[in-house]
């Protein structure tokens, strides 16, 4: 199940990701507040059910701000309580207030989603995919640590939110990938290193590519998102074609 919510804002910061993260918990609070607390506080190191991607519209940068007429949020998800509570938070959460500014809610849809039936797929990234190796280093799509490692987590991925392991193993093809460097900063960062850096830099990649794998497992990357923090607008996939 996917969907967007749209909202007028003149303005938002470079690290907007963090944002919208904050923006979707409390629409997550306000519709289950028990619900939220189970997800962000009594399983709070553990892999939330959902992907991101966020669109701005009409934007210019200036200094550390992005000026903008719309953003628009798309979220994605396998899990239907998720989406629910989701669904409802974000009906009453017509208003959000952030950085200074009000970010006036204009309407929410609900998208349309593929199934997938076949073992080779193509997709295109709607938020870029972040894959990293075990020393934290970004790894670019040409290497070949990279496709053992986005295969090591698509399996964490479903092992943790399906609890079982992938039916076969998830192979990707990057086709056309281009690297893209995100800003992204919290205030648990900002009081880490005081003054001597404002932002976290993360190196990821958009594009196309194909996945090989079992139709369900492939079916779940692509409703719950791939790679690491999926769930703060990193990984979110569209569906392109099946290849026969």
């Amino acid at each position: 199940m996917r969907l967007s919510v749209t909202y007028q804002v003149e303005r938002v910061p470079l690290g907007y990701r963090m944002t919208v993260l904050s923006l979707l918990k409390e629409a997550l609070r306000l519709a289950n507040e028990a619900y939220y607390k189970e997800l962000y506080e009594q399983r709070s190191k553990e892999m939330k059910p959902f992907s991101t991607a966020v669109f701005l519209k009409e934007f210019t940068y200036h200094e550390d701000e992005i000026l903008l007429k719309e953003l628009s949020i798309t979220i994605s998800s396998a899990d239907m309580e998720f989406m629910l509570h989701l669904f409802n938070g974000l009906h009453q959460l017509r208003s959000y207030k952030t950085d200074g500014q009000e970010w006036k809610q204009l309407r929410i849809q609900m998208l349309k989603e593929a199934q997938v039936t076949g073992e080779r797929v193509y997709f295109k990234t709607l938020s870029p995919i972040l894959i990293e190796n075990k020393q934290r280093k970004p790894l670019h799509p040409d290497e070949a640590e990279y496709g053992e490692e986005f295969s090591y987590y698509a399996a964490l991925r479903i092992r943790e939110l399906v609890g079982r392991e992938p039916y076969y193993p998830i192979k990707i093809e990057p086709i056309n990938m281009k690297k893209t460097v995100i800003k992204e900063t919290n205030s648990e960062f900002r009081e880490l290193v005081k003054s001597y850096q404002q932002y976290l830099y993360f190196t990821a990649y958009r594009g196309t590519l194909r996945l090989t794998g079992h139709p369900a497992d492939l079916q779940f990357l692509y409703q719950s998102g791939v790679g690491l923090r999926a769930s703060q607008s990193f990984g979110l996939l569209e569906y392109i074609r099946e290849e026969a």
